[in-house]
């Protein structure tokens, strides 16, 4: 999944139609899922929700599993991440003019998306069929939620409240890294932040959802026993 990433257009893809994919299908395939904020309440008690990425844009990113066969969605089938349900459909950055602008793609995999497929993805006025259409919204939703939450991470990188982790198993004798300089958030440090600071971040839901990131870490044990 995610191998053959092409900008949407309609010129080229007009007479092109998508199969709806289960989010446990095209979830096996993956290791690293992007997690909108508005996710990681649901998402805690399935996943790891950790902080990983590009040390100038993280993000909230799932860990759902290590290989095809040592994943969650072996066993959740009813999780189902935006990025999952938008499926063909993806956020790209494309260049154009030297400059990157982010843009809806599709995934085309034969499989899914060729003319023998069941949805259209346009219509016979060019326009976006609504099959096609609430799958877009998804990918638009959850990258205005990124940007949401690679902003709210910047801050809390500021406050100096990210503490670099690796994953780590037992194998035989040795430990194996999995997962190599991601970050969790220091709550101890945080409550120590101003009253007013914290009262703010209560009301708009922040300590929730560093609650909830922090809870979720104790499913690293679910992910290395599966």
């Amino acid at each position: 999944m995610y191998k053959n990433l092409e900008v949407l257009s309609k010129e080229k893809f007009q007479d092109i139609k998508f199969n709806n994919v289960s989010a446990a299908e095209t979830g096996k395939t993956l290791s690293f899922i992007p997690v909108g904020f508005a996710e990681i309440i649901d998402m805690c008690s399935i996943a790891p929700v950790i902080i990983f990425g590009n040390e100038d844009e993280l993000e909230f990113i799932g860990l759902f599993g290590l290989t095809p066969e040592m994943s969650v969605f072996n066993k959740q089938q009813l999780l189902a991440p935006l990025y999952l349900r938008s499926y063909p459909f993806v956020n790209i950055v494309a260049k154009n003019d030297d400059k990157l602008t982010s843009v809806i793609g599709i995934d085309k995999n034969k499989d899914h998306v060729s003319k023998k497929a069941t949805n259209s993805i346009f219509d016979g006025k060019g326009e976006l069929t609504k099959e096609a259409n609430a799958k877009v919204e998804m990918v638009r939703e959850l990258n205005r939620q990124r940007e949401v939450s690679k902003a709210l991470i910047k801050l809390f990188k500021e406050k100096n409240l990210l503490v670099q982790k690796d994953f780590k198993v037992k194998v035989g004798d040795k430990e194996k890294v999995i997962v190599e300089k991601f970050y969790v958030i220091d709550r101890e440090k945080m409550m120590q932040l101003d009253d007013a600071i914290l009262v703010e971040w209560t009301k708009k839901g922040w300590t929730t959802l560093v609650d909830c990131h922090l809870k979720s870490l104790s499913n690293f044990g679910l992910i290395a026993s599966i």
